[in-house]
């Protein structure tokens, strides 16, 4: 049985963590490039998973409508290919722009000796081999996941623009006639009150900054467990030693024990001829 084991990997920043010095963690959070490339991830989470989402449900339905025809195998297997390339696009995703290394599906693995793109044993057996590998339908659960992931991220994210921006803007727009300013259950009308809240605007903002990396985090841990779960899989480098190898294993360890026997008999009978030289020297 192939182990399981996950392959993600945090890849550090440089910045101070939470527990080491607090207050710059927390205020410096803007500053930190990690934190515009999360934010990248997260503002894009939507439209990928939409257009995964459509196009996973498409080819599902067309090719399940037409499979009493010769037409809907090939639109499935197609499908399936599609599904394993935008989950290859999801792992680049998450390795490059949250900075979690994420393995790619074992169809695109350049380790795997089975890979579309090595096809040691002809694309017929990387064909086989794409239908049947863990990570292809892993990828079909990454997909259908980032719709829903897409739908939180686009929430959250529109939802807390909205609240910093409307905050900041309270001394710009108190005072104007037009406009009715209400901040909870209090009406906003003097220049104290419309500074304090754009004053907790700000500290609202730093949070929104720490809540779209945590956000982020959570779609590439989510994409390097479902696809990291089945990392050593059969025909990868560094999977299970199959039979034929293991027997081979055991005549080369047999043929090294001969090969030290022969060699301590010919060193016990070098100590010999040694011995038998020394013996007859004082009789000459």
């Amino acid at each position: 049985m192939n182990s399981i084991r996950s392959t993600s990997t945090v890849v550090q920043n440089g910045s101070d963590g939470p527990g080491d010095r607090p207050i710059r963690w927390f205020f410096g959070v803007p500053f930190r490039p990690q934190t515009y490339a999360n934010l990248l991830y997260v503002a894009l989470a939507f439209p990928l998973g939409l257009l995964y989402f459509v196009t996973v449900v498409t080819g599902l339905s067309l090719g399940v409508g037409l499979s009493v025809t010769l037409v809907g195998i090939p639109i499935l297997f197609l499908t399936v290919l599609a599904v394993v390339v935008l989950a290859a696009v999801e792992a680049l995703l998450a390795t490059h722009l949250v900075g979690i290394e994420t393995p790619l599906p074992a169809a695109f693995r350049a380790d795997n000796p089975r890979s579309l793109h090595r096809a040691e044993d002809g694309y017929a057996d990387a064909l086989a081999a794409l239908v049947t590998a863990p990570t292809t339908w892993t990828s079909f659960v990454l997909v259908f996941l980032k719709f829903v992931y897409g739908v939180l991220a686009f929430t959250v994210l529109v939802v807390s623009v909205s609240i910093v921006t409307a905050m900041l803007a309270a001394p710009l727009v108190y005072s104007d006639p037009h406009v009715s300013y209400v901040f909870g259950q209090y009406q906003i009308e003097t220049l104290p009150a419309a500074l304090a809240v754009a004053a907790l605007g700000v500290v609202v903002a730093f949070v929104s900054f720490h809540l779209w990396n945590v956000l982020a985090m959570l779609g590439g841990v989510l994409n390097a467990v479902l696809l990291g779960a089945f990392h050593d899989e059969p025909g990868v480098d560094g999977g299970d030693v199959d039979e034929t190898d293991a027997d081979n294993i055991g005549v080369d360890r047999e043929n090294a024990d001969e090969t030290d026997i022969d060699e301590a008999d010919v060193d016990e009978a070098d100590v010999d001829t040694n011995a038998i030289d020394d013996e007859r020297e004082p009789l000459e």
